[in-house]
């Protein structure tokens, strides 16, 4: 009887480790800081302005709203939320487009569809899917909606926060260079 105390001891004892070295190795990791720098080579004329981006695998708790889906073991913790840094991202990005970002009725948001890192192969391959959606606040009818998708692949070794602002100004430079998105901000 002794030996089975002891033993469940053990293995709570066991479990209780294994916990605590998954917060420490998983969530206890340094954040990588996100910081965008726009640098849009077009030069564009229009009005509309930027409102909240939802980031649906988190709202879907397949990863914290910092995270970015991941193949590999453990994930990759950022110092923003993943929503905020893209509509701050996309944000910077017109405004370095020369776009007017005041519009009271011209609304841009969207929805952060996936972002995905898989590194099952030699490189890292990302994607990147956004569904954008231009709104007219006094109406509520959609005047625009598109989704944009960027894929990349990267070196496993390469820096994070350079990939993830590249693949954010890829996005956004695909929405830029849509006819219907320009048409609708005029």
């Amino acid at each position: 009887m002794k030996e089975l105390i002891t033993s469940g001891r053990i293995l709570i004892l066991i479990f209780i480790m294994l916990i605590w070295a998954h917060f420490l190795l998983v969530e206890g990791c340094a954040r990588i800081p996100l910081n965008y720098l726009p640098g849009s080579i077009n030069k564009i004329s229009g009005r509309v302005s930027i409102s909240n981006f939802k980031y649906i695998p988190a709202e879907s708790g397949q990863v914290k709203p910092y995270q970015i889906r991941n193949t590999s073991f453990g994930s990759l913790n950022f110092d923003k939320n993943i929503d905020t840094f893209f509509r701050n991202a996309v944000f910077a990005h017109l405004r370095s487009a020369r776009l007017t970002l005041d519009d009271k009725n011209k609304v841009l948001s969207g929805e952060i569809e996936d972002f995905l890192i898989d590194e099952l192969s030699a490189g890292a391959d990302w994607t990147l899917k956004v569904n954008y959606s231009v709104k007219n606040q006094q109406t509520g009818k959609h005047l625009y909606e598109s989704t944009k998708v960027t894929r990349c692949n990267a070196s496993k070794l390469a820096n994070i926060s350079s990939v993830v602002n590249e693949m954010v100004k890829l996005n956004v430079e695909e929405l830029l260079k849509d006819a219907e998105f320009l048409k609708t901000i005029k």
